[in-house]
């Protein structure tokens, strides 16, 4: 398979980092419980900051006034950091999901950064970030019907299945990582205000969770306006 995104996303957000990383297959639990200690000190963290709301945090303002560039409403459409945020600055205690889900959750409100991840066995094509074209088409998490998507959105694909829409609002139901997945893409975006040195940071974390929280090796990547395409 490969991964490949547009260009033309690298000029709408101007010294973004992509992260990747692709564990080896893994089994999604957590009998010691450590994902959900590492979980609960990054919401517990990211809840005592002394911010006044979520946007007010640089790497979200940023990402909101790139994307207001672009036409889309960071108040309809926000991005899955902010959303994250706000809820822990709520307080209270954090959901759960699944340990992989609870691990890159934790990895978000700790650097600021969103991320999220596929199930490549649930994936019948490479992945792409690009624009969407006529014909592509959306499964939301509480519907069965696919939605056909009007062209233009930045979204994550698989030829003409859309993973998320508005590229880090909302994932689909297509390639949700479950319980039983095992053969896993991890992807986090880095905003250019974070720098190379923030996207390093999250690549050397994501690498070394994947290996102390669920016992396995990944390959990890960073990807930028120059290097725009991978094969695994």
């Amino acid at each position: 398979m490969k991964f490949e995104v547009d260009p033309q996303i690298f000029a709408y957000f101007p010294g973004m980092h992509l992260v990747v990383a692709l564990p080896e297959p893994l089994t999604n639990q957590d009998p010691a419980l450590s994902v959900r200690n590492y979980w609960q000190q990054a919401w517990k963290a990211a809840g005592a900051l002394d911010l006044p709301n979520a946007q007010s945090h640089p790497h979200i303002r940023q990402w909101r006034e790139q994307f207001q560039k672009i036409g889309v409403s960071h108040k309809k459409f926000p991005t899955s950091i902010e959303a994250l945020l706000r809820r822990a600055l709520k307080g209270g205690d954090p959901f759960a999901i699944n340990p992989l889900v609870d691990f890159y959750n934790g990895i978000s409100l700790k650097h600021m950064v969103a991320a999220g991840a596929f199930d490549l066995e649930e994936l019948e094509s490479d992945i792409g970030l690009r624009h969407t074209r006529a014909g592509d088409h959306f499964t939301a998490l509480d519907q069965e019907t696919p939605l056909e998507l009007e062209p233009g959105e930045v979204a994550y694909t698989s030829g003409s299945t859309v993973l998320t829409r508005h590229f880090m609002w909302r994932q689909s139901r297509i390639g949700l990582v479950r319980d039983t997945s095992r053969h896993i893409f991890v992807i986090s975006e880095v905003p250019g205000v974070a720098g190379y040195e923030g996207a390093r940071g999250v690549e050397q974390e994501l690498e070394s969770g994947l290996k102390e929280l669920f016992s396995v090796r990944s390959q990890t990547f960073i990807l930028d306006a120059e290097h725009h395409r991978l094969e695994f």
